[in-house]
């Protein structure tokens, strides 16, 4: 929730400062930019987080379409193929997340949706297991930047109280492909055997053909920052790049500060800040980085495990049902993990108690995998995978919007996304090896583990909120003032001083 005590705002329509209770969020020029960011920048990265998913995952419904058996893979071959992608992946996301500053993520982003689009239809022509564990590598290579990459972008046109309700609607894109995924694989499927071409091959060709296009379009659409947005005014530019800089310095004088340098930009409108590897490093000395980490860890093991294996695990239970009614019955539950994160979202940015909405969700996926794991009738398994769905795929955009929030400094920021979409995808290398048909229908090992991991997420959830209470108490004593008189001693301007602490800063407002 918001920290007490009043804080001083710029009144964008005005430009007077007001006190308490008086929230530049309440104008109605500000209104009118979210609704015209809200229109361009929301759709684009949703689409593009959905493409990254599908393609990513695809792999799943094509198992049942006869991948595994065309290329005589064993199920062991089938998850090395799954693990070999977030190799690259992990290795590259960092990389990718400090040089987008320099590259721009309008350029980045829509050319590696390009050639992960390109990959991905090769992935279609393979007729070996080796030439699959070749291109699964590749495209955790191409598509390593997107998300990291993405989450830094949304930060640089939203407020932090603003940002769960957008990273839940473009991260909605993992469960929307989860529902599209079984659809597509349905519909696209009836093409098989047409000019000699088996029915997964056809899914992945036509899915990557359309990333492909998407990539090329992305190119003319997609601006590198509120000041490359071509579709506002001049004047709802400069009264973006004001309320982030208030945002996250809410004791701004603003009679001195309200243009100045604060958060200062280049002309294409990133932030103007030299590469240091300082900012790197602080990134990984961080508790709350690291505590995040740790729960993102806990919950993207449910997330990856579930995208793979849901046709699966829904075929294996007590129902009798055939794969095209398996691929059928995977849509549900991803679609209700897409309802769930944008309520949770919603009401997390309502109440701006980042804690309040993770460990709900945290709670709502352990009661799921309960019910999973203690029944042995198939429709209540499947109310429990509804269930814990709806959870898990919660989570992930509260952890982002927290982190990024809470941390300061853009290439800070750029290194703390990273690090956490680094959590993520060795959560994907674990979700792989969790579920095996051998174990159908209970699954006790993958059902068991992911309990256990997601009641593992409220702890390391908790241990964050108490940091971040800490860390309040210490501000409000004076323990960082030191810093402040150190650099001011040295002839620093006040936007300077910001500008060099970060997050740090005594005035930077850490959110609970």
């Amino acid at each position: 929730m918001g920290e007490g005590g009043s804080t001083e705002r710029l009144d964008d329509a005005e430009g007077t400062l007001v006190g308490e209770q008086k929230d530049v969020s309440a104008s109605e020029e500000e209104r009118q930019l979210r609704w015209k960011l809200d229109l361009q920048i929301v759709p684009l990265s949703l689409v593009i987080y959905t493409l990254s998913f599908l393609d990513r995952t695809n792999i799943g419904q094509a198992r049942l379409q006869g991948l595994q058996e065309d290329l005589d893979m064993s199920f062991h071959d089938f998850q090395v193929a799954l693990t070999i992608l977030y190799v690259p992946y992990i290795i590259f996301e960092l990389p990718s997340n400090l040089i987008i500053r320099k590259v721009g993520p309008a350029r980045l982003i829509p050319l590696l949706l390009t050639i992960w689009g390109m990959v991905s239809c090769v992935q279609g022509t393979v007729r070996n297991k080796t030439g699959l564990y070749i291109n699964r590598a590749f495209l955790g290579l191409v598509e390593a930047g997107v998300l990291p990459g993405l989450s830094v972008y949304l930060s640089f046109f939203y407020t932090p109280r603003e940002m769960q309700l957008r990273q839940a609607l473009y991260f909605s894109g993992a469960s929307l492909s989860g529902s599209f995924n079984g659809l597509l694989a349905v519909a696209i499927g009836e093409l098989g055997g047409r000019r000699g071409i088996a029915k997964w091959s056809w899914v992945m060709i036509i899915e990557g053909a359309f990333t492909t296009l998407f990539g090329i379009i992305a190119f003319f659409i997609m601006p590198n920052s509120i000041n490359n947005a071509w579709w506002l005014t001049e004047a709802q530019r400069d009264l973006g790049r004001r309320r982030l800089a208030l945002a996250r310095h809410p004791d701004l004088d603003a009679v001195g500060e309200k243009t100045g340098d604060i958060g200062a930009t280049s002309r294409d409108g990133l932030p103007d800040e030299a590469f240091s590897w300082s900012e790197v490093l602080r990134a990984f000395t961080d508790p709350f980085v690291w505590l995040m980490f740790c729960a993102g860890f806990c919950s993207a093991t449910s997330i990856y495990g579930l995208s793979f294996f849901a046709p699966t695990i829904i075929k294996s239970l007590p129902l009798g049902l055939t794969s095209v009614q398996s691929q059928l019955l995977s849509v549900p539950p991803f679609f209700a993990g897409f309802l769930f994160s944008v309520a949770f979202a919603f009401f997390s940015d309502r109440l701006q108690w980042r804690y309040l909405s993770g460990a709900s969700a945290f709670t709502l996926a352990s009661v799921g995998y309960l019910i999973a794991l203690c029944t042995s009738t198939g429709w209540a398994q499947y109310a429990g995978l509804m269930v814990l769905c709806a959870g898990s795929f919660s989570i992930p955009p509260m952890l982002l919007t927290w982190a990024l929030t809470n941390v300061w400094g853009y290439y800070k920021r750029a290194t703390a996304a990273a690090f956490l979409i680094c959590a993520t995808n060795s959560a994907g290398i674990a979700g792989t090896w969790l579920f095996s048909p051998q174990e159908a229908p209970r699954y006790f090992r993958g059902f068991g583990t992911n309990l256990a991991l997601n009641i593992m997420g409220i702890v390391f959830l908790s241990l964050a909120e108490l940091w971040v209470l800490r860390e309040r108490r210490r501000r409000r004593h004076g323990s960082s003032d030191h810093l402040v008189e150190a650099l001011a001693s040295q002839g620093m301007s006040p936007a300077a001083i910001r500008a060099k602490l970060g997050d740090r800063h005594p005035g930077y407002h850490l959110e609970l």
